[in-house]
């Protein structure tokens, strides 16, 4: 499966239509903890055409064991950085 075609199973779950209307959505996750974090990526790999995401926080070394930007290389720097990068 080539690139192109990155949300093809998504495509045969869905359906067009329900594809298209996910592709026009805009979803807004606020926090990038525990749960936004994962949300946010999984609503960026189901096809979603636009995500706001809105965290003001930075990484601290306590969230490591539950939260997805939580590395010894990311603490201190903000979630939604992080968080970006990932889902570009």
């Amino acid at each position: 499966m080539g690139q192109e075609n990155w949300q093809a199973r998504t495509r045969l779950l869905l359906g067009d239509q329900k594809m298209e209307r996910l592709q026009n959505a805009h979803i807004l996750v606020a926090g990038l903890g525990g749960v936004g974090a994962y949300a946010a990526e999984q609503l960026v790999r189901a096809g979603i055409g636009r995500i706001t995401i809105v965290d003001g926080d930075t990484v601290h070394a306590t969230n490591r064991n539950r939260q997805l930007p939580a590395l010894i290389s990311t603490t201190g720097k903000p979630k939604t950085e992080i968080i970006t990068e990932r889902l570009l």
